[in-house]
């Protein structure tokens, strides 16, 4: 795997970012430009970092392939989710993922200018192309029909790229989790579930509630250890970290900080069981299922049965329930956030029942 070539361009916060830096960014993809000006804004909704847009001026005329504009990512200015994003990798993961992977992907990724990170601190500044005015999706909005099979394309690419691909074991930055699912352990989902229950009880209904002790009193035994195959997988495969462009156009997937080889099934299960109001899931979720499986097919994947699919489907259900709840507890808190976190629980106890997954938990 060839890699993204990196100098040593400064790290810097959103307001870091000056004439002088912005040039020397870009040069480092050939871009020949001197920036003379340019006006920030804030974009995006990300709890565990930064995000800005910047408009550019350049002195004289631009040489070709000079961007108007750009996206720049940095640490989260909030200590809580700085530290998150830190103490869990999340930070480096991402860099890497751009500078190692991306490439070779198959899915669509915005263009990287730059993608650097101090090793010590892990404060990180990534610059990209901008995509606008590609849409950012809505987790709360949720995804059209169309939409959602342009997503689960973008999965199966995605995931045939590096389908068992074992050089992913032998890397020094890409996380493979001892259990099915990476970050969360079984005294953080409990601590988090006694926190959920003690602030946000009256944000779900009694239904889910069951849904969501059942799954934790046997979290343990749920995140036990997979099984080849694996893949490497997005992780929080949902709208918010989509982009969407005119019909017809491909998905762009931003935010890979939770990015890891995994057991397969992980992403559409989370993207699915959330993106899509109940009883639409209902009604299309085996055609869905159907063309992604037939896509990894197409693109190269064998000895993986649709029952099999299947099998790691329903286990994946109760995958967003984890990242949800343990949320309230590790990244920035905000009125928009406890809304999301809380549907995107609720989202998942229902796909989880829908399945019958409670039925695979022994307790």
């Amino acid at each position: 795997m060839t890699s993204l070539s990196c100098g040593e361009l400064p790290i810097v916060g959103p307001d870091g970012v000056t004439a002088p830096w912005l040039t020397a960014a870009l040069a480092q993809r050939g871009v020949d430009a001197y920036v003379a000006r340019l006006r920030m804004e804030t974009v995006g909704t990300g709890q565990v970092g930064e995000t800005r847009r910047y408009f550019i001026e350049y002195a004289g005329t631009p040489a070709p392939g000079a961007p108007a504009s750009v996206v720049g990512k940095f640490s989260s200015l909030d200590a809580t989710a700085r530290e998150t994003g830190r103490q869990l990798g999340l930070y480096r993961t991402e860099v890497m993922f751009y500078r190692h992977l991306a490439a070779h992907a198959g899915i669509r990724t915005p263009l990287v200018y730059a993608a650097e990170i101090d090793p010590a601190s892990h404060d990180f500044v990534l610059l990209f192309e901008d995509l606008a005015p590609a849409r950012q999706g809505d987790q709360m909005r949720g995804c059209t029909l169309a939409e959602a099979r342009a997503a689960l394309s973008e999965a199966a690419r995605l995931h045939a790229a590096f389908w068992n691909d074992r050089r992913l074991l032998d890397t020094d930055w890409c996380t493979v989790p001892d259990g099915a699912q990476g970050f969360y352990t079984t005294a953080l989902i409990e601590q988090s579930w006694a926190h959920v229950r003690k602030h946000y009880a009256d944000w779900l209904p009694a239904d889910v509630r069951t849904v969501c002790a059942k799954f934790v009193r046997n979290h343990a035994w749920w995140n036990r250890p997979r099984d080849f195959p694996k893949c490497f997988s997005h992780n929080d495969f949902r709208p918010d970290n989509m982009l969407f462009g005119p019909a017809g156009a491909r998905v762009a997937v931003v935010d890979w900080q939770t990015a890891s080889f995994l057991g397969t099934g992980m992403d559409v299960a989370y993207f699915l069981g959330g993106a899509l109001p109940r009883a639409t899931r209902r009604r299309h979720e085996a055609t869905l299922l159907r063309d992604y499986h037939a896509q990894l097919l197409a693109l190269g994947v064998t000895d993986y049965p649709f029952e099999h699919l299947m099998n790691d489907y329903r286990h994946y259900s109760f995958a967003a329930i984890a990242v949800a709840i343990a949320a309230t507890l590790i990244v920035k808190r905000t009125e928009r956030g406890d809304r999301m976190l809380m549907q995107m629980t609720r989202a998942a106890a229902e796909h989880a029942a829908d399945l019958d997954a409670l039925d695979l938990l022994p307790d």
